[in-house]
């Protein structure tokens, strides 16, 4: 897991395409999620992507939200 060396947070290993993320690339990642997942929950998003779309991503976020906080 790679760990921030001036703060010593921890954040999950993230490999794309076969290159692991930086740390700050996987607080990226991970501050983007937990957005979408804030954003896909506003009554109005969920409106304009219609509710069967919205549940579908809501699903899939939490999925790899979880994924992410997972330690082990």
């Amino acid at each position: 897991m790679p760990i921030d060396a001036a703060t010593g947070w921890v954040e999950p290993d993230i490999v794309i395409n076969e290159r692991a993320l930086s740390v700050a690339e996987c607080i990226t990642l991970r501050v983007a999620v937990a957005h979408f997942i804030l954003w896909i929950d506003d009554p109005e998003t969920r409106v304009g992507l219609g509710e069967s779309l919205a549940r579908n991503y809501e699903y899939h976020a939490a999925s790899i939200e979880a994924t992410m906080l997972r330690r082990g």
